[in-house]
C-alpha cells in the first residue's frame, strides 16, 4: 500500500508485539530511501494506510525528507575528507575520544575502548607516525609498502610487543576508512614482526610467600599533631644525597596488596576496585566486579571476567586488621575502598604504592634487585602463582579459570604451566618409592 507525492512514499508493515497483538507501523520513504517511521493503533492496514495519508496531507515531510537526506549527503562528504587529511593528522583525530566517530560510534554501542588504550595509540601516533616519512602523506596515498618501511626500520630497536602495539595504531583507521570505501584495503598481514622473546615470568614459591605474610608490618603513624596518618612514615632524608643502604619498611598497605594479590588471583586493577561491600566475611567470599585505572576510574573488570573467590584463612585476618584501621579514620563505610589512598580516602591506593610494595616486600624476605631481574619476578606474577598453586592442588583448569576469570583454557595454561618446586619434591617421593 502506497501513495506518491512529490517523491514520498509509504509503507506499511506489521509486527508481533507482547505475544500475540499486531501492531502496524507506517514507514516514509523518499525517492525510495526511508527517513521516518511512525506507529500506530491502527487495528488492520488499511485503517494504517488512512492515517499515513493523513501524516502526508497534514505535515511537511517532504522538508523532513530533504534535510535528513542532506545530513546524510553531509556526514558522507566528511568521512570522504578524511582521505586528504595527512596520515598523522587523521591518527590524531582518529584516537581523540573527542574527535573521533569511530571510538563516539563504540561508547554509544556500550563497547568504549579504555582511556589507558587510547593514551597508548596517542603516544604511539606521537612517537612514531609524526615521525615517519609519510606523516604528512593524504591518507588516500598510503600504501602498504610505506607501512612497511617504517617497520623495517623499527624492527631494529622494538621488540615483538611493542610493534603490536604501533600496528594497531595505524590498522584499525586504515581498516575503518576502507570498510566506508574511502581507501583501498591495506594487508596487514604482510608485516613481519620479531619472534617473541620474552622471558617467562617467574613465580615465588610457596615458602617465599609464606614469607611475605610473616612481615611484621609498619602500621599507621601519628605526626606531632597526633594526626593519624595511614601511608608509611617517612624517612629522614641523610646529608650530601646519600642514598639509605638499609631495607626500607614495608606498611601495611604494601604487605595486604601483595597478599591479597597472591591469595585472591586478581589483577591490580581488580584489587584496587576492591571495596568493603565486595568482602562478605560472614559467608567467606570476596566479590571481583570492578577494575580501577586512574584514567577510567571504576569500569567492568577486564574481558567481563566478573566472579567470586573464597576469602583464604591466611587474608582475613589481614583484611579484618584492614578494616578495623579503616574505622579509625572513618574510612570503612561499604563504598570505601578496601586499599585506601594516603591523600584522598574517595580513591584507591596509588599505582605507584603497589609498585613500591612489590619492591619492598621482596626486599623484605631477600630477595635482592639483581635476584628479581635474574628470576623475572614481576608483580603480575602473583596471578600466576595463584593459579598455579589452584591447579597443583587438584582444582580442574576449568575450576581454576573460574577462579582466576579466564575465559579461556589456553590463557589459563600461560599461568598454571610452571613446575613449583614444591611439585618437584612430591614427584620424587612418589618416584622413589619405586624400588630397583
Amino acid at each position: 500500500m502506497k501513495r506518491k507525492q512529490e517523491g514520498i512514499d509509504f509503507r506499511v508493515f506489521s509486527r508481533v508485539v507482547w505475544g500475540s497483538k499486531r501492531k502496524f507501523y507506517i514507514r516514509f520513504l523518499y525517492n525510495g530511501e526511508p527517513f521516518l517511521t511512525r506507529s500506530t493503533d491502527a487495528p488492520t492496514a488499511a485503517k494504517a494506510g488512512i492515517i499515513a495519508k493523513k501524516i502526508i496531507d497534514e505535515e511537511d515531510l517532504l522538508s523532513l525528507a530533504k534535510s535528513r537526506a542532506q545530513s546524510s549527503t553531509a556526514a558522507l562528504e566528511v568521512v570522504d575528507n578524511y582521505g586528504q587529511m595527512p596520515v598523522v593528522d587523521f591518527l590524531r583525530m582518529f584516537w581523540d575520544a573527542s574527535r573521533s566517530p569511530y571510538l563516539q560510534d563504540l561508547a554509544a554501542a556500550g563497547r568504549p575502548l579504555s582511556g589507558r588504550y587510547q593514551y597508548y595509540m596517542q603516544r604511539n601516533t606521537a612517537n612514531f607516525f609524526a615521525k615517519a616519512s609519510f606523516a604528512q602523506l593524504p591518507m588516500r596515498d598510503l600504501k602498504f609498502k610505506h607501512i612497511d618501511g617504517l617497520f623495517r626500520e623499527l624492527r631494529k630497536t622494538k621488540k615483538r610487543a611493542m610493534l603490536n602495539s604501533i600496528r594497531r595504531t595505524i590498522q584499525k583507521p586504515c581498516s575503518w576508512l576502507a570498510e566506508r570505501g574511502v581507501i583501498e584495503k591495506i594487508n596487514f598481514a604482510g608485516l613481519i614482526l620479531p619472534k617473541e622473546s620474552s622471558k617467562e615470568r617467574g613465580l615465588l614459591s610457596l615458602d617465599e610467600f609464606q614469607r611475605i605474610l610473616d612481615i611484621e608490618p609498619q602500621g599507621p603513624w601519628q605526626d606531632q599533631n597526633h594526626k593519624l596518618h595511614i601511608g608509611t612514615r617517612f624517612r629522614d632524608r641523610l646529608p650530601g644525597g646519600v642514598h639509605h643502604e638499609d631495607v626500607p619498611p614495608v606498611g601495611w598497605r604494601e604487605k595486604l596488596i601483595i597478599s591479597l594479590l597472591g591469595l585472591t588471583g586478581m589483577r591490580v586493577g581488580e584489587a584496587r576496585a576492591l571495596q568493603w561491600h565486595d568482602v562478605d566475611f560472614e559467608k567467606g567470599l570476596v566479590h571481583i566486579q570492578r577494575n580501577y585505572t586512574d584514567k577510567d576510574g571504576l569500569k567492568e573488570p577486564k574481558a567481563r571476567s566478573r566472579r567470586i573467590v573464597p576469602l583464604s584463612t591466611a587474608l582475613e585476618p589481614l583484611l579484618l586488621e584492614a578494616r578495623k584501621l579503616a574505622q579509625q579514620v572513618g574510612a570503612a563505610q561499604p563504598e570505601n575502598f578496601v586499599l585506601l589512598n594516603a591523600t584522598d580516602f574517595s580513591r584507591p591506593i596509588a599505582e605507584t604504592t603497589v609498585k613500591r610494595a612489590w619492591q619492598r616486600v621482596l626486599r623484605a624476605i631477600d630477595i635482592t634487585e639483581a635476584e628479581q631481574k635474574e628470576r623475572n619476578l614481576v608483580i603480575h606474577g602473583l596471578r600466576h602463582f595463584y593459579a598455579t598453586r589452584l591447579v597443583d592442588a587438584g582444582l580442574t583448569p576449568l575450576e581454576a579459570a573460574k577462579m582466576t576469570g579466564h575465559r579461556t583454557l589456553a590463557m589459563l595454561g600461560r599461568y598454571s604451566d610452571h613446575v613449583q618446586t614444591e611439585t618437584l619434591r612430591k614427584s620424587k617421593s612418589i618416584l622413589d618409592e619405586i624400588k630397583p
